[in-house]
């Protein structure tokens, strides 16, 4: 027998990087609340949140509310969150580069926590929304040739 020290391996860091699927209210909540705390503190991105003076504690519920209506099919989000972004573009213009920013940051915070179709599905869906605010923001009409996902409701 060895009388070497040490104790027995130890596998529970393996464990640190299964990350599952987005699946409910609750992942989406979690995935909100980690992104917009990125974005508020992002130098690029956070001057943006403070002049639009977010009222915090609304916008998140109003983004779980988005999220799950796009990627759960939950009824509940009543807006348009192109326009809705309008005021905000007038008072501090969007340049590429905050949309850029804004993809990579939330790309990234989808893979730090999650991973599988729905996941996936967010990413996309972020791009896509983050083109077409661009191109709103910009005064550039989609082309026809875009394709438009559809989102199935829960029943």
């Amino acid at each position: 027998m060895t009388t070497e020290g040490g104790d027995p391996p130890c596998w529970s860091h393996l464990l640190d990087d299964i990350r599952d699927d987005i699946v409910d209210r609750h992942d989406i909540e979690r995935l909100v609340r980690n992104f917009y705390r990125d974005a508020a503190m992002d130098d690029l991105l956070g001057p943006v949140f403070e002049a639009a003076q977010v009222n915090w504690n609304a916008h998140i519920a109003t983004l779980v509310d988005f999220w799950a209506w796009q990627l759960l099919g939950e009824a509940g989000y009543e807006g348009q969150p192109l326009r809705a972004h309008e005021p905000v573009h007038q008072r501090t213009p969007l340049s590429h580069e905050h949309y850029d920013r804004w993809v990579a940051l939330f790309c990234s915070t989808v893979d730090e926590s999650f991973e599988g179709p729905v996941a996936e599905i967010a990413k996309g869906r972020g791009r896509k929304m983050a083109a077409a605010m661009e191109r709103l923001m910009g005064g550039v009409s989609a082309g026809g040739g875009d394709a438009a996902e559809p989102i199935w409701r829960r029943g």
